[in-house]
């Protein structure tokens, strides 16, 4: 019989322990730790950028939202303009309640005089002073408000002595001087002062804007 030929080397080549069993326990603990690591800075860094965005919404909140509202009772009533007697137009002053012609209407065209009215009303529902305006003989819109019952409007002279009404009597002018509007911000009271700038004659009653329905 002739011999049976076999390979030199019939023995297999054993695969590396790392590669035949993979992980490790020790190297599983290892991305474990970095992963929780990881999520650890990431989780970190989403709430500072949320405190940061909730501290700048409630800042601006905080600080531009009482500059509108000082800004319209400016610019409204120092808009407002003289009007003949009689006429509906003429600036009357109460307590809680201002109406009169203006030249700069929040939701009218700027230079024609319109009727605005700004009223002061406490809210029996929520608590609340609430500050309204209209114009045009429209729709009512809540500017600002706040709690309890506080708050009004004064009308100072020429002067400068303040009434809680406007006219204080037949021989004062139809405009007066200031108008100041009590208000509070936060917890702090808030005078607003607002100068009629017309110094005009008054107007005919066919230059004031008619009220468009609404």
């Amino acid at each position: 019989m002739s011999p049976v030929w076999k390979p030199r080397n019939s023995t297999r080549p054993s695969l590396p322990p790392a590669a035949a069993g993979g992980f490790t326990l020790v190297e599983m603990l290892v991305v474990l730790v970095i992963v929780g690591l990881v999520s650890a800075v990431l989780l970190s860094g989403f709430e500072r950028v949320l405190d940061i965005r909730l501290r700048l919404a409630a800042f601006l909140d905080g600080t531009e939202a009482p500059v509108l509202v000082a800004d319209w009772f400016r610019a409204t009533v120092g808009g407002i303009v003289a009007a003949p007697a009689g006429s509906p137009g003429r600036l009357i002053g109460a307590p809680r309640h201002l109406s009169a012609l203006s030249l700069a209407a929040l939701d009218g065209t700027a230079g024609v005089p319109t009727p605005i009215d700004w009223e002061l009303r406490f809210n029996d529902d929520s608590g609340r002073s609430e500050l309204r305006y209209r114009d045009g003989g429209g729709d009512w819109m809540l500017i600002a408000s706040w709690p309890g019952d506080t708050g009004g409007f004064s009308y100072c002279g020429p002067d400068l002595v303040c009434h809680a009404a406007w006219p204080p009597d037949k021989q004062a002018a139809q405009l007066p001087a200031l108008v100041r509007l009590d208000a509070v911000k936060g917890s702090e009271d808030w005078p607003i002062l607002a100068a009629p700038q017309s110094s005009s004659p008054a107007l005919s009653t066919g230059a004031v804007a008619e009220a468009e329905p609404r």
